[in-house]
């Protein structure tokens, strides 16, 4: 499905997916994206498949009765295989783009959505564990990410007049792929628009570390009579 050529069918596979996921039950639909977060090495796939597991835990939340399979030990059995970085601080931040604000939109609307008194989900008893193998893990990548590529910019556009004078290409290597014979301009226009990415996780990771200030704030001073 990931592999063809064909935009149109690609996108068909993607359809049939999610016909097919929406035939199984509760139980189905857990294995299944147990499954394919453990066998996918496509970061588009995963960020679909994590979506579809907010969708679920939403639906169970609104249930009178907790599906299972999407709160409590079983959910965070299976957060553990979304709220993580493949190769910790060192993972391909650009590769990964798709996955990993996929995971931060989840996190996000679980601290909205549960509360640590509640804690249905399971997220406040494992918050330190998700801010260890998640969250630090991705403060560090994209400070060493963006340092790269601003140091990349940096050398280009120093390179770019000698670069036009002889008329030749450049090439540049982003998500560990080299693009050769590329112009100068196209090369900056190509980093620039890494460091935009960059820019776009780090503000969705504030706001989640900042949902959850506030959230544990809250909580605290409940639990001290401080209104």
């Amino acid at each position: 499905m990931t592999l063809c050529p064909d935009e149109t069918l690609r996108k068909k596979g993607l359809a049939m997916l999610q016909l097919y996921i929406n035939k199984l039950d509760s139980q189905g639909k857990y294995t299944l994206f147990r499954c394919l977060l453990n066998t996918s090495n496509h970061s588009g796939v995963e960020a679909f498949i994590i979506q579809n597991i907010k969708n679920q835990i939403d639906i169970s939340l609104k249930r009178t009765h907790n599906n299972k399979w999407f709160t409590g030990p079983q959910l965070i059995s299976l957060l553990d295989l979304v709220l993580f970085l493949p190769e910790g601080a060192e993972t391909d931040l650009l590769q990964n783009s798709d996955r990993i604000m996929a995971s931060l939109n989840l996190l996000r609307y679980l601290v909205i959505k549960d509360n640590e008194h509640d804690n249905q989900t399971g997220l406040w008893t494992e918050l330190g564990k998700i801010e260890n193998n998640f969250l630090k893990p991705l403060h560090t990548g994209l400070n060493m990410s963006k340092a790269h590529y601003e140091a990349e910019i940096k050398n280009s556009q120093e390179n770019s007049q000698e670069v036009q004078k002889s008329k030749e290409f450049c090439s540049v290597t982003v998500g560990g792929e080299e693009i050769p014979n590329m112009p100068p301009e196209m090369q900056l226009k190509v980093l620039h628009s890494a460091l935009f990415t960059f820019d776009l996780i780090e503000s969705v990771l504030a706001r989640v570390e900042e949902l959850i200030e506030i959230k544990t704030k809250s909580t605290s001073e409940e639990n001290t009579g401080i209104k």
